[in-house]
């Protein structure tokens, strides 16, 4: 038999002994160990004296007091400490034990106290069996308990179609075996998605696959400033409404959880488990066998439940938001203004809470068109404002989640709405943004996905909601330093230039680049391995970069702004239906903000080509005359020269070819005395163009052929731009074999450099080939190519060729454009 005070010295406990009931204890504490001990024994409560409950409560009372007559709260201290794992226990809990007139002990508790009253395994298991006998005339378990506490379903829930047929499958389907495997559905996704919604939807509609019941609990595991709730206190409420009296709930954890799942073994109940914080909070209260399905929402992707047929919500689909608004507000009202419906169901971007309080935020306001309130959601910075009524409000359901972060995911979080536009932010930029090596930045934004914070919409690319990029632009400006914000737009707009800075360069090794030395502290932009990788990362940040563009100027940042549209020159060259004007606009504006000439021409003469490609020939001409004077005033021949190619060139688009060759021949004149054949080469094909408008073919032949020979043999790009130049001109001529062949070389040559214009031009020589050699079909089939093309970059030449292919007779292959 253990001796107590030795065990209390083991836990680390004070306890007293004093005398109470018989004189005995009195005695033990005067007398020798060995007379202690005896005096124990004697005094020893036998639990096999209990006939009945009350007695049995009597003498464990008794053995309370024979232990030091310990408090009901240092006795709950002992018994928790010897739970394992360790865990506390109530004072009530202890204390409700010895109360007089109970019906039924948990056994478990009993095992419990008496152990932490210092007897010893024999002892311990005459107790257990004592209260076992006793408990044998006990009232029966309420075996017919049937649980029903979903919550309330949506009367008006809309959409969730595809994705509520297949978890109504998942939780529904039947399984041949004795123990059906359980199927674990967790529903992650961001705060208002409508994970909740759905899954009391979807449980609502399979009632009568569960005949035992439904247990539903909201876990609070997404609630900052919540205690999320015990895996242990779930059981035991389970357990009561299954039907197991509070008594007989065991306390030890793992007895606990068997007897969950022993209930649950011969029955079919749903389980919904909301707002789950993580795996470890929901391990405990899975089923081990049977009919029974569990339900689960959470926020986080619970990675590690295993066997989890995991759905992610995303946002409401465009039809499914018009619905969903209409449903609420209704369909009269929605309907008399389109324009208003859809400005508001865009400033709410499909998700399904902030729709329901627009539509709510509507519907109590009767004196309200829809344009009032598409007109309050139009305002980013009070958006947040106006989607939230009474306790609900889309910042309120984000915030959850944000206080939830680490420090460093919630920096990441806030610094990545920095990130100017809408477009994905790639791993480097972001990795620049947050000043961080790659991968370290990874795992944060890696954690925000997780969480729905972010989402991945394509390897290594980081896109966030509209709405979240609000909320977390708001946390930027409240949470962060002016300083740091500062800081971290500068480290991106930096990188962002000095990247682009060397994707022109390998794009175009030979052309003017800008000195971008002063940007490069601290920055590590990328390298390129060839043309088509930098030629990809400028197509794939095009929006991103355009919108650091206004971002620089906007903020002041107006030697970046200038520099990095002039970087851009390639992307607005090789696809020429993007429209560069608003930026190279912006770009001058920073420049002449700076009050430097040579900023100014250099933007002025990227700005002229991009008024030429929508055919703004007065605007471009300006723009070039204005560059030229620059050039000469700080005596810069090559920049002079530059902007004469470019005047020559818009001349010519214009029809005024005639005017053009006199400059295009000094522009030529002074590239060669510079001894740069490439750039005479471009004099070159500008003159033939010339030529060519005024109709003296035979010399703007000789031209383009002089420029193919101005052209290194690796200059893929200009060497088939040049090869479409003489394909047209020889079908001019009418010497059409001689045109197909350059043409064929041409078509290549542009498909790869991805110089849609020129490969159109081949495409379209081709087609007048095969017609001169009475092939109509072939024929046919180059001009839809070229078409298409054509239709692509808005090109004013498409109707000309529309009008070709629906003659009735085939064209004269001398045909001009």
């Amino acid at each position: 038999m253990g001796y107590f005070p030795g065990l209390a010295r083991t836990l680390g406990l004070h306890l007293p002994w004093h005398g109470a009931r018989t004189g005995q204890l009195g005695e033990m504490h005067r007398a020798t160990g060995e007379d202690m001990a005896e005096a124990q024994a004697s005094a020893l409560p036998d639990p096999r004296n209990a006939s009945d409950l009350a007695e049995f409560i009597e003498l464990l009372d008794r053995l309370r007091v024979w232990g030091g007559d310990p408090s009901f709260r240092d006795l709950a201290k002992r018994v928790g400490l010897l739970l394992r794992p360790p865990q506390p226990v109530s004072k009530s809990t202890i204390a409700d034990l010895f109360q007089p007139g109970r019906r039924r002990l948990s056994q478990d508790l009993v095992v419990a106290v008496v152990r932490a009253l210092g007897l010893d395994k024999q002892a311990v298991d005459q107790w257990r069996a004592a209260c076992v006998r006793v408990h044998a005339k006990a009232r029966p378990r309420r075996a017919g308990a049937r649980p029903a506490e979903l919550s309330a379903d949506l009367t008006d829930f809309t959409g969730r179609t595809a994705v509520a047929e297949r978890l109504a499958a998942l939780l529904g389907q039947e399984s041949s075996s004795p123990a059906a495997p359980v199927v674990l559905t967790a529903i992650s996704g961001s705060g208002g998605v409508g994970k909740t919604s759905l899954a009391v939807h979807v449980a609502h509609r399979l009632l009568r696959r569960f005949p035992d019941g439904q247990l539903q609990v909201d876990l609070h595991g997404a609630g900052a400033g919540t205690v999320s709730a015990g895996s242990q206190d779930v059981l035991a409420r389970f357990l009561r409404a299954l039907g197991t009296p509070a008594e007989e709930i065991a306390i030890d954890p793992d007895e606990r959880g068997a007897q969950y799942r022993s209930l649950l073994a011969e029955r079919r109940v749903l389980i919904l488990l909301d707002n789950v914080r993580d795996t470890a909070q929901v391990r405990p209260l899975l089923p081990g066998a049977g009919g029974s399905r569990v339900l689960i929402t959470s926020r986080s992707a619970l990675v590690g439940l295993d066997g989890a047929v995991r759905l992610t919500l995303g946002v409401l689909e465009e039809e499914e938001s018009l619905a969903l608004f209409r449903r609420v507000v209704g369909a009269e009202l929605a309907a008399a203004e389109p324009e208003a419906e859809g400005a508001v169901l865009g400033a709410c971007a499909g998700l399904p809470l902030a729709i329901r309080l627009a539509a709510s935020r509507l519907v109590a306001r009767p004196d309200w068109a829809v344009q009032d309130l598409a007109d309050q959601l139009a305002d980013e910075t009070r958006r947040l404002n106006v989607l939230s009524v009474e306790d609900r409000a889309v910042r309120a359901t984000f915030a959850v989640s944000y206080r939830n972060l680490s420090p460093e995911q919630a920096r990441a979080f806030r610094l990545l709405a920095l990130s100017p536009g809408p477009a994905a932010t790639s791993l480097p930029s972001a990795a620049a943004l947050l000043n961080l090596p790659p991968r370290e930045a990874a795992e944060y934004l890696d954690g925000l996905a997780a969480v729905h914070l972010v989402e991945q919409s394509s390897p290594g690319r980081y896109a966030m909601h509209d709405l979240i990029r609000i909320y977390a632009a708001e946390c930027a400006h409240t949470d962060e330093c002016a300083d740091e914000r500062d800081a971290a737009t500068d480290r991106l707009l930096r990188w962002l230039l000095c990247t682009t800075g060397a994707a022109s360069r390998v794009l175009q090794p030979d052309r003017r680049h800008l000195d971008l030395a002063s940007m490069q502290s601290d920055c590590r932009p990328l390298t390129f391995d060839g043309s088509d990788d930098a030629r990809a990362w400028c197509e794939t940040e095009a929006d991103h970069l355009v919108a650091a563009v206004a971002l620089a100027a906007e903020s002041g940042r107006d030697e970046i702004a200038w520099k990095l549209a002039n970087t851009m020159w390639e992307l607005f060259n090789l696809h020429e239906e993007r429209n560069g004007i608003p930026t190279y606009e912006l770009a001058l504006a920073s420049a002449r903000r700076l009050g430097d000439p040579e900023a100014v021409s250099w933007v002025l003469n990227a700005l002229a080509p991009a008024y030429r490609r929508f055919h703004r020939m007065p605007e471009s001409e300006a723009c070039l005359l204005q560059a030229i004077e620059i050039r000469r005033s700080v005596g810069d021949l090559r920049g002079e020269a530059s902007c004469l190619g470019n005047l020559g060139h818009t001349m010519t688009e214009g029809g005024r070819g005639a005017e053009a060759v006199p400059l295009l021949e000094r522009c030529a004149e002074i590239f060669r005395g510079l001894d740069l054949p490439i750039f005479e080469g471009a004099a070159h094909t500008n003159l033939g163009e010339a030529h060519k408008q005024l109709g003296h073919l035979d010399i703007a032949l000789e031209h383009h052929r002089t420029a193919l020979g101005l052209h290194r043999d690796d200059d893929a790009f200009r060497r088939g731009r040049e090869q479409s130049n003489i394909a047209d001109t020889l079908r001019r001529l009418d010497r059409l074999d001689e045109a197909a062949e350059y043409a064929r070389r041409a078509y290549e040559a542009n498909r790869q450099t991805g110089n849609r214009i020129d490969e159109a031009v081949a495409l379209e020589v081709l087609g007048h080939a095969s017609t001169g050699q009475g092939q109509a079909l072939d024929a046919r089939r180059h001009w839809e190519q070229a078409l298409a093309i054509l239709h692509d970059l808005h090109h004013p030449r498409a109707a000309e060729l529309e009008a070709l292919l629906q003659a009735d007779t085939a064209p004269d292959p001398r045909r001009t454009w």
